[in-house]
């Protein structure tokens, strides 16, 4: 899978540290969580145009509560069954082993926190958190509250005003009068200004960029491989398919995630023994 030119390069530059990892949602997929695009993921039933926007969602539920809770809980249901798999274990590993300075990711499923990786910067949120949406004043939810949650929205799933009774309860007021909501960045949304400046800041002295199960198809974590390489830094791009950065990566292994970092792995375990 690994070509020896990929293999000479591994050993000799990313056991000396400085390297980010990029991840996307095909770092997931071994954890049972389908991509959003792919065949399978959520687009394929529901319309993104609708679902993927807060004004949609909103519109929605006035007219027809059912249609929005039957895709909360399609969305929740992967993410709250799902564990860490080899991949995010082997990121865990290389942090601990100094090899790895950082994680970006673009996943919102908290699997990298999960496997023990520290240094995590979530471009687009976190499914287990919630948020103020006036003061930004955020909240992580334990994992048996939020299956709580879904399980009353599943038994109520089409009386709009218990509904309604529901979402206060587990999305309150804030002390500063604000609502809190889901801590998950949508279609029409920005990114926080400072989670984005700090992934800008971790690839500033990065040596390695490894694009991890990202078709990097989406702005602006799509820049951030560009960001890397024009500050010098060699791109990695993991991907079974070619991405929009393949042809500006320095090395490309055509491969899914598993697969290619249990053989970088090896590669790095063989040089530490030698």
């Amino acid at each position: 899978m690994l070509s020896s030119e990929v293999k000479e390069f591994i050993k000799k530059s990313l056991i000396k540290g400085e390297v980010v990892c990029l991840t996307g949602a095909g770092v997931s997929l071994e954890s049972g969580i389908p991509v959003f695009r792919g065949k399978g993921g959520l687009w394929e039933r529901y319309d993104p145009q609708i679902y993927g926007y807060p004004e949609g969602l909103t519109a929605l539920f006035k007219t027809t509560p059912k249609r929005v809770i039957d895709f909360i809980v399609d969305f929740y249901n992967s993410i709250l069954n799902s564990k860490p798999n080899p991949v995010h274990r082997i990121l865990s590993l290389l942090e601990r082993q100094g090899i790895l300075k950082s994680i970006i990711t673009q996943n919102i499923d908290n699997l990298h926190q999960e496997s023990g990786s520290r240094n995590v910067i979530e471009l687009h949120g976190n499914a287990y958190r919630i948020r103020c949406s006036e003061c930004f004043n955020k909240f992580t939810l334990e994992k048996e509250r939020l299956k709580e949650f879904i399980r009353l929205l599943k038994k109520y799933r089409s009386q709009r005003i218990k509904l309604l009774k529901i979402l206060a309860r587990y999305f309150p007021r804030c002390s500063c009068g604000g609502r809190f909501r889901i801590d998950i960045v949508l279609f029409g949304e920005n990114l926080s200004e400072s989670t984005l400046l700090e992934a800008y800041r971790q690839l500033d002295n990065c040596k390695t960029l490894i694009v991890l199960g990202t078709s990097l198809a989406v702005y602006p974590a799509a820049n951030l491989p560009f960001y890397a390489k024009e500050r010098g830094a060699k791109i990695i791009v993991i991907n079974p398919e070619i991405t929009n950065f393949s042809d500006y990566c320095d090395y490309q292994i055509r491969a899914e995630a598993g697969k290619a970092m249990l053989e970088i792995f090896k590669c790095l375990t063989i040089q530490d023994h030698a």
